[in-house]
């Protein structure tokens, strides 16, 4: 969990409306809140869990940090409807909606929360039935699919907002290891929802679609971060290697549009071997576009190219011979 708890470090930190009173609603040794008050404090914290020997642990841990806190042993879902928070971080050990609409139905406006998702096969579509079930959203297996299941959270807790006459607003949103990661405020709905539905077509584009039975969602289809706050972001001394390395990746491709291609796709398409990813990103900057390595993806390229300029740009970097010349045609 380092790589987790280093980026809540660093948002927490520096969120424009700085939380007074934080819930670490899954406590279980404390470990994530201990560290929030020594790194991003000092808040007014409380830890919960309904394990009895984590509310133990936690109350030793307190002890030999030297930190104060409010220790509650019991259900995440009864103290959501009973107390208020500024910022309610919830990080279970497999999916997190048995406690979204408790969270949202009472969260403050203004609030923050961060939530963790741990079930990424459900998100990302090796187990599409249980993605229905779960998050009343249709996922896809494929290589986007970590970014489809991110946006599938997103568009479950932006429909429980709205039943509230809320909406929320990504600060910031990732995939890392095992998990799904989001922190987002909640306010009161001005404008419309970024909700919707989409389509992959032929051709491999992200294309908007309706609901229906081969459509993708609804996922949230809005930008995953707040850009400018996550460009503030900066490590501390105790972030890790790999946690800088995942927020300059996530700081270089904020802005750009939903959706992304791989090199492994396009060369399947183009029946030939992909060029460097370099090489491919130098030529789709060349024509004018932005383009960037995304973070969910080792061979993943976000731009804001049309889809033929990237078709074109992919097949002019391609290794000359590697085609075998049955690729389809422009």
């Amino acid at each position: 969990m380092t790589v987790n708890r280093d980026l809540a470090a660093i948002v927490l930190a520096k969120l424009p409306r700085r939380p007074r009173t934080v819930l670490d609603g899954l406590a279980a040794t404390g470990a994530w809140g201990i560290r929030m008050q020594l790194e991003a404090g000092p808040y007014e914290i409380t830890f919960n869990d309904r394990s009895t020997l984590a509310v133990n642990l936690i109350r030793e841990n307190l002890r030999r940090n030297r930190i104060r806190g409010d220790v509650v042993n019991g259900e995440l879902v009864s103290l959501l409807g009973t107390d208020q928070y500024d910022f309610v971080d919830i990080d279970p050990f497999g999916p997190p909606t048995p406690f979204l609409g408790a969270l949202l139905e009472h969260a403050k406006n203004g609030s923050g929360l961060g939530v963790t998702a741990t079930d990424t096969s459900v998100l990302g579509g090796t187990y599409a039935a249980a993605c229905l079930r779960r998050y009343q959203a249709r996922p896809l297996r494929c290589p986007q699919g970590s970014e489809i299941g991110l946006r599938i959270l997103l568009g479950f807790c932006e429909r429980l907002a709205a039943e509230e006459g809320n909406a929320i607003r990504p600060v910031l949103s990732f995939a890392s290891e095992h998990f799904l990661r989001i922190y987002a405020t909640v306010d009161r709905r001005t404008g419309d929802s970024s909700l919707g539905f989409v389509k992959r077509s032929d051709r491999g584009e992200f294309i908007p679609a309706r609901s229906d039975a081969d459509a993708i969602g609804p996922l949230w289809l809005g930008p995953l971060h707040d850009a400018p706050f996550l460009r503030r972001l900066t490590p501390s001394a105790w972030t890790s290697v790999p946690a800088a390395r995942l927020l300059s990746s996530l700081q270089r491709e904020a802005d750009l549009p939903a959706f992304f291609v791989t090199t492994d796709e396009l060369a399947a398409r183009e029946h030939g071997s992909p060029p460097k990813l370099e090489l491919f990103l130098d030529a789709l900057r060349e024509t004018g576009h932005r383009a960037e390595r995304t973070h969910f993806h080792p061979r993943g390229v976000r731009t804001d190219a049309p889809h033929d300029t990237v078709l074109s740009a992919f097949r002019e970097r391609m290794p000359s011979g590697s085609t075998d010349g049955s690729g389809p045609a422009s």
